[in-house]
């Protein structure tokens, strides 16, 4: 009897080769297009989640502690507050 693990690791993998046959069968020019989009969406994935936010602010504090740049702690909470707020209105 095959698990229901395998079965949806099956049609994921089926799905997975679709797509990539789909790919494969697009002009070169269209193949461009969707390496940049994929590139994109894995930017944004990285880029927003907040622990990658939080080590963003913590660098950025960092490096400019004790200079005009340097963010106070209730102005750090509302820029995450609302960059988290943009990420899941996205």
């Amino acid at each position: 009897m095959i698990s229901v693990r395998r079965l949806v690791l099956y049609f994921r993998t089926m799905e997975q080769q679709e797509l990539i046959e789909k790919i494969k069968r697009l002009p070169q020019d269209r193949v461009a297009e969707v390496e940049d989009f994929v590139d994109s969406l894995a930017r944004r994935e990285h880029s927003l989640s907040p622990m990658n936010l939080h080590q963003a602010l913590t660098n950025f504090a960092n490096q400019h502690a004790r200079t005009d740049a340097n963010m106070d702690s209730d102005l750090e909470a509302a820029v995450t507050d609302h960059l988290l707020q943009q990420d899941s209105e996205q």
